[in-house]
């Protein structure tokens, strides 16, 4: 194997370095078109923005002469050549986050490069890492190297929202005997924790105080910690609402403003946005926002209370919510509490998203529920299990083979509380593109992927496809 991986390392790098112009005019092409899931339109299952992504993507594809399928909008497949056969299969993903706020270097959709980095939504997650791969058959193609056996790269639309595009796929085809996602960290990811999702609602009580909520908003996505929260609530002294904000501020972080509008205030909050499978990364302005209301005076907010005595501003791994564990090969449960809407009816909604060790099963999450209803609310709760896979397969050691001859460090695997695009997959794993220690601002503001990177990853791409499939 390393003698393989030595004779084609040359012709790949010099490939990649010769394109590497042409590489980020695609991904510049590709980052322009915010892909964020929306409503449905007659065949475009998740809007137009994934649509036009896909569209865009297949396009870039079949210009360098490889063979390209869309499937519905739901998924695009990019191969050599038109066989149905395949012993790999590399899944990718168009879809994105929302942009959101406070972007410094540049505009969400309008790629820059600055420093050896470039920045903009779905750099890192997941347009770059997809295109990598895309090089990377295009690189087989143009530099002749020969396959014995079929390779496919699935680019789908659907991963930041459940990936029901991949439940589409799986309707019409059967995984391929290997399979990897460029859609994490390296080393390789061989263990992703279970997730256990909570929707919580409830009606708080009619508000016959002086003091009222009019409103809550915090959040949009499950699998997002909120930068941002806002409410307006009516009643309350200007003064009184500064106080409760200065000490907010000091005991989370999170910075405040406060605006009135006649008997209103406005009430805005700034925290720090984050993946929801590491909480500790970001500072959730949802439960700062809880943390508040629960503080107005009065018996009028005791649900509130209740609900803000579960999920405490600070308390990541559950401890409150009676729902902490950990293990040595996972470590410790995460719970995030993401969505945070009250109307002027006083209806509220709320999410959780939770990541819970190998160790971990159902009965061990039972008491959240039963404090959630003993706390006046319903929980409509999810569960999916943990995925593992052995560090002994063909797959893992190739990969990290590879790995270790392009990037210079050691290969090992490493577990992680996100769920990547290969969770459900026998045998799948997440392997590349960001670095381990490199925090690439994935959903969240400056957003950015490291050329070199990208360019090296397509490299090893390019390898570990001959090694695995010639």
């Amino acid at each position: 194997m390393e003698q393989m991986i030595v004779d084609y390392m040359p012709q790949v790098k010099d490939f990649f370095e010769a394109h590497r112009a042409e590489f980020l005019e695609d991904l510049a092409k590709m980052i322009a078109i915010d892909s964020q899931r929306t409503e449905a339109k007659e065949g475009m299952p998740y809007g137009e923005g994934p649509a036009l992504a896909l569209a865009k993507t297949l396009e870039i594809a079949a210009g360098y002469g490889l063979y390209t399928e869309n499937w519905e909008n739901y998924v695009g497949i990019i191969q050599l050549d038109d066989r149905k056969e395949r012993k790999l299969e590399i899944l990718a993903h168009l879809d994105v986050v929302p942009e959101g706020k406070d972007w410094t270097v540049t505009e969400p959709f309008v790629m820059r490069e600055v420093d050896g980095k470039v920045y903009g939504r779905g750099t890192a997650d997941d347009k770059g890492p997809a295109l990598a791969a895309i090089y990377a058959l295009r690189a087989i193609k143009e530099l002749g190297i020969s396959l014995q056996q079929g390779v496919r790269v699935v680019v789908g639309c659907d991963e930041e929202c459940g990936s029901s595009d991949l439940d589409y796929y799986w309707t019409k085809t059967s995984p391929a005997e290997m399979t990897f996602s460029p859609d994490a960290d390296y080393p390789l990811i061989n263990l992703e924790k279970g997730r256990f999702g909570v929707k919580i609602n409830g009606t708080l009580p009619k508000q016959t105080g002086v003091i009222k909520i009019q409103s809550v908003q915090c959040g949009t996505k499950s699998n997002v910690i909120p930068a941002d929260a806002e409410a307006v609530v009516s009643g309350i002294e200007t003064e009184a609402a500064e106080a409760l904000l200065s000490q907010l501020t000091a005991e989370t972080g999170v910075e405040a403003k406060l605006l009135a509008e006649g008997d209103a205030l406005h009430i805005a909050l700034k925290g720090t946005a984050a993946h929801s499978a590491d909480p500790d990364a970001g500072n959730n302005a949802a439960t700062a926002m809880l943390q508040f209301l629960a503080k107005l005076p009065g018996e009028d907010f005791a649900m509130v209370q209740k609900l803000h005595d579960i999920f405490p501003h600070g308390d990541r791994h559950g401890k409150a919510a009676g729902i902490y564990g950990s293990d040595d090969e996972s470590g410790e449960i995460s719970v995030s509490f993401n969505i945070l809407n009250i109307d002027e009816a006083g209806n509220l909604f709320a999410v959780v998203d939770s990541r819970t060790p190998i160790s971990m099963g159902e009965p061990d999450l039972a008491l959240l529920p039963e404090k959630l209803k003993a706390a006046g609310y319903t929980a409509e709760t999810s569960i999916s299990a943990p995925h593992y896979v052995s560090p002994d397969t063909p797959l893992i050691k190739t990969l990290l083979a590879h790995y270790e001859e392009w990037f210079g460090e050691k290969g090992e695997c490493i577990a992680i509380g996100g769920g990547t695009y290969v969770h459900n997959i026998p045998g799948g794993v997440a392997f590349g593109c960001a670095k381990l220690n490199v925090d690439n601002k994935m959903h969240g503001p400056d957003e950015f992927a490291e050329v070199d990177q990208l360019l090296v990853s397509g490299m090893l791409f390019t390898t570990a496809i001959y090694d695995l499939c010639r």
